[in-house]
């Protein structure tokens, strides 16, 4: 597992398992806070499909944190206002850097992983569903 997965499979992981391990971390390791839980607006960028130039497409809501764990930096960004999240994802983040809990972080990655591949297979089958295929019409 790359660290950059980290942070959108732990979005997938139920947030209970997420604070366990959190917890688990924080018992195994010193962790401190470097920037409580920031609650910000980001510009998007859009490319234009037309003449592929970029805009802004508006704003939006995120919250970010900054920890250090056993003195390696962890980050986080989730969507919205959810300083909890973005704490324990931060935390997260930096233990994998410091080679805290690895085997139970990658195991509830590819757990996050599974489901969400599946549950993209179901909407992917959904959608096969409505195709129309114009030859038999």
């Amino acid at each position: 597992m790359e660290r950059e997965e980290l942070n959108f499979l732990m979005q997938k992981s139920p947030s209970h398992d997420v604070s366990h391990l959190c917890r688990e971390i924080e018992d195994r390791a010193t962790v401190q806070m470097i920037q409580k839980p920031t609650p910000q607006t980001l510009l998007v960028p859009v490319r234009d499909p037309v003449n592929g130039g970029l805009f802004l497409g508006g704003e939006v809501l995120v919250t970010s944190a900054i920890v250090h764990v056993d003195g390696n930096n962890g980050w986080a960004m989730v969507m919205d206002d959810n300083p909890e999240m973005a704490t324990n994802l931060a935390i997260i983040d930096g233990a994998f850097a410091a080679g805290v809990c690895i085997e139970e972080i990658v195991s509830l990655g590819e757990q996050a992983r599974q489901t969400y591949n599946s549950e993209k297979e179901k909407i992917r089958e959904q959608v096969a569903e409505t195709r129309v295929a114009f030859d038999l019409l």
